[in-house]
């Protein structure tokens, strides 16, 4: 699990995991949305960015309003397939931008994410 952003009550993290034993370069990140606001959050619209050795397909999310996160309720989600070309030479480094409304307030916020295990994605 590697944090990603935590702003404005919306935290992400991504669960990282290796599709084919046999190709070190794909990797499967699943993006997901926790919301620590005491009200749901509506209008998410997540995107990343990632750097020209690095190719990427984003699926969309499993849903765009995110409910409080509390108990075993069940989190909101996006699947990112990477297929890291310098695997192993140059780490993975994603640009973040996420938009979302909270309590009536809408907030976007851009951030760089680049905690992934070194050599490994």
């Amino acid at each position: 699990i590697v944090p990603a952003l935590s702003h404005g009550g919306l935290t992400i993290e991504f669960e990282c995991t290796k599709p084919d034993l046999w190709n070190k370069q794909n990797s499967t990140l699943v993006a997901r949305f926790k919301n620590t606001t005491d009200a749901p959050i509506y209008g998410l619209n997540f995107q990343c960015a990632v750097p020209k050795y690095v190719t990427m397909e984003m699926k969309p999310p499993t849903s765009t309003t995110v409910p409080v996160t509390a108990g075993n309720n069940k989190l909101v989600t996006q699947t990112i397939n990477i297929v890291n070309s310098k695997q192993g030479t140059k780490n993975l480094q994603l640009k973040l931008k996420v938009g979302f409304t909270s309590k009536g307030t809408k907030i976007d916020h851009i951030a760089t994410c680049s905690g992934f295990p070194t050599g490994e994605y």
